[in-house]
């Protein structure tokens, strides 16, 4: 496959772009991927030491220079937090919050070049029985996960483990597109089918009607109230993708939850397995839908809660229900 092909397989560029024009576009993305390639073998040679250094810096010019995420994480914390925290707390969570963010993005640019066992063995699976119950019942499920600590590993790292499986990650491409190239490259080199969000029920049920689909989904963003339901989050409303609980009620599956937290220096993750979640199949579709979505919001509050230094404050998640708080 040509490079070009490639990305025409990833559907940045489509089969008739031709010109000056698409040739130009083919050498910017092959050169931004070639330097972020360079990025990624240099971080993954250095001493551990060296890169959480790295992640350090990376956070810091973060956090001087994005006011906008500081502004709509600490609404976020002060929305659901309220007088419960101090500000001290909120400001060392959201602190840690731009250092979990770099070591994602810093990861992700080198996580093809460590050696397989050596990144293998920074794992620790707990509960993975879970995820098996649910395939050996159908031979499928949904793999359900949040912006909580290291989540980029489920859609590379862990998706080795089921090999078997049509798998695949849901995700949102940016306005650029040598960052979807490298999303979607990363997956790919793990074995990982990207899907993207937009007309995605579509291409999942191709997936899933063949009978061995595991897609991880991340659930956990504000959506539109057509494209979701409202749920009770931290006893707010917040609307919540149904995504996962129309997969499970149309095919009669498992919803597996799985989480991944990391150590203070990103040196280590556990991946913990929870219990599964599954749709009820009555006559009443809405309902079932609107249940089957409400305990996925659960669970994602009930682990954050204990752990909210490892979660993803950034995002407006609340938007649709309660815009006024991102106001200035």
């Amino acid at each position: 496959m040509t490079y070009k092909e490639r990305l025409i397989h990833e559907k940045i560029l489509n089969q008739n772009d031709r010109g000056l024009k698409t040739e130009l576009r083919i050498l910017s993305i092959f050169i931004v991927e070639s330097l972020v390639n360079i990025l990624g073998f240099i971080l993954a040679k250095m001493p551990h030491s060296w890169f959480l250094r790295c992640i350090k810096a990376l956070a810091w010019l973060m956090k001087t220079f994005d006011r906008r995420r500081y502004f709509d994480a600490k609404a976020n914390l002060d929305f659901v937090f309220g007088d419960s925290k101090s500000e001290e707390e909120k400001k060392r969570i959201i602190k840690k919050g731009y250092e979990n963010f770099a070591f994602i993005i810093l990861e992700t640019i080198r996580v093809i070049f460590i050696p397989k066992d050596a990144y293998d063995a920074r794992f620790t699976l707990i509960n993975e029985e879970n995820v098996w119950k649910s395939l050996n019942k159908e031979g499928q499920a949904i793999t359900l996960c949040m912006h909580f600590g290291y989540w980029e590993a489920v859609g590379t790292t862990l998706a080795q483990y089921y090999e078997d499986y049509g798998r695949g990650c849901l995700g949102r491409l940016t306005k650029f597109a040598p960052i979807n190239h490298m999303i979607m490259s990363r997956r790919e080199a793990f074995g990982v089918r990207f899907v993207n969000k937009i007309g995605a029920m579509k291409e999942l049920i191709k997936m899933y009607n063949q009978g061995n689909g595991l897609v991880g989904i991340l659930v956990d963003q504000n959506v539109v109230p057509k494209d979701g339901v409202v749920v009770k989050f931290f006893n707010k409303d917040a609307t919540h993708t149904t995504i996962a609980s129309i997969l499970s009620r149309r095919y009669n599956i498992d919803i597996q939850p799985v989480f991944i937290d990391f150590n203070d220096d990103y040196s280590h993750y556990t991946a913990t397995y929870y219990e599964s979640i599954r749709s009820q199949i009555t006559d009443n579709a809405e309902n079932d839908i609107l249940e089957c979505t409400q305990a996925q919001a659960s669970l994602c509050e009930e682990v954050i809660r204990n752990h909210p230094e490892s979660y993803f404050w950034f995002h407006r998640r609340f938007k649709s229900t309660h815009p006024e708080i991102y106001q200035r």
